[in-house]
């Protein structure tokens, strides 16, 4: 059976409040929102179920009009003016409070969300928002104030049992070996519950769970090791990212995190020089989720890199 035939991650797409990884308190909270809910602010990796809440909340739960626009696609100053103010000026049609949802809102400009506050409370008595972020720094503190703030992240171990229920709905047979490879790969995609879905789909499509773990990646993220510990010059680094990004699929959070291991592993290294690293990687890797551009971020890490191993 091809197991392409239908998408798992539309298929075990959450439905229903209780199919949401959250906490019991999250669950609670949300499961007892009302009109007298101030607006809401889902943020947090892709993929951890931000989207999915919203349409919950207005479908399951709330059941109330609704209208939902993509932020990051419409972003500007006529989206909030012509849609959003349009929308919260009129009253729904059976006297609940209608809701706005303004998905990966951390994309929309300065100036609309400038605008955006003042309607958030003039029209407060019609509306309320729920605004969905990758990267909560985006987004400015009048906005922030005005929302009761989530940090979606679901609990590895959740991620873990849903893997293995959804393996299990499909009759894929996952060997001994198998298991440690799947556990591996969680770590590395967390927490991005949508891409680990869609990886196991295609590590299964034979029928058997067979995760291919990525050697060449593991070989090129050496070789930038290994020109950076040579001191070799970053902008010749740099080039060879470029030129070779499909050996890596140019996942940069991947190879900052890999990159991170070997240098956590190096013996060569006095502990202050190794701890500085570390600490310049790990902020690189939170700057990935949020820059315009990953190969610009990546390579500002690469420059950082080299005057530390150059001091």
């Amino acid at each position: 059976m091809n197991k392409y035939n239908s998408l798992w991650v539309e298929k075990y797409r959450p439905k229903k409040l209780d199919d949401l990884l959250l906490s019991e308190d999250s669950k609670t909270f949300f499961s007892n929102i009302s009109d007298t809910t101030p607006h809401l602010l889902f943020y947090g990796r892709p993929g951890t179920g931000k989207t999915s809440l919203a349409k919950i909340i207005v479908n399951d739960i709330l059941k109330c009009q609704y209208l939902y626009i993509n932020a990051s696609d419409e972003n500007g100053v006529d989206t909030i003016r012509n849609k959003v103010v349009t929308f919260a000026q009129t009253k729904s049609l059976d006297g609940k409070k209608k809701v706005i949802i303004l998905d990966e809102f951390c994309g929309t400009t300065p100036e609309a969300q400038r605008i955006l506050r003042n309607v958030m409370e003039e029209y407060s008595s019609n509306v309320r928002f729920v605004l969905t972020a990758n990267s909560i720094d985006r987004i400015v503190e009048p906005i922030q104030s005005r929302c009761c703030l989530f940090n979606l992240q679901p609990n590895t171990n959740d991620i873990i049992k849903r893997c293995v229920h959804i393996l299990k709905s499909e009759n894929i047979t996952v060997s001994e070996d198998q298991k440690p490879k799947l556990l591996r790969h969680i770590e590395y995609c967390y927490p991005d519950l949508r891409r680990i879905i869609n990886d196991i789909q295609k590590f299964s499509i034979s029928g058997n769970l067979l995760i291919s773990e990525n050697n060449e990646l593991k070989d090129f993220t050496k070789q930038i090791f290994d020109l950076l510990i040579s001191k070799t010059n970053s902008l010749i680094i740099r080039k060879k990212i470029i030129e070779e990004e499909k050996r890596f699929n140019a996942d940069y959070q991947l190879l900052l995190s890999q990159l991170f291991d070997l240098f956590y592993n190096d013996q060569n290294q006095n502990d202050m020089t190794k701890k500085n690293i570390l600490m310049d990687i790990g902020e690189y890797m939170y700057r990935d989720v949020s820059v315009l551009d990953k190969e610009i971020n990546f390579f500002c890490c690469i420059i950082s890199l080299e005057k530390i191993l150059k001091s």
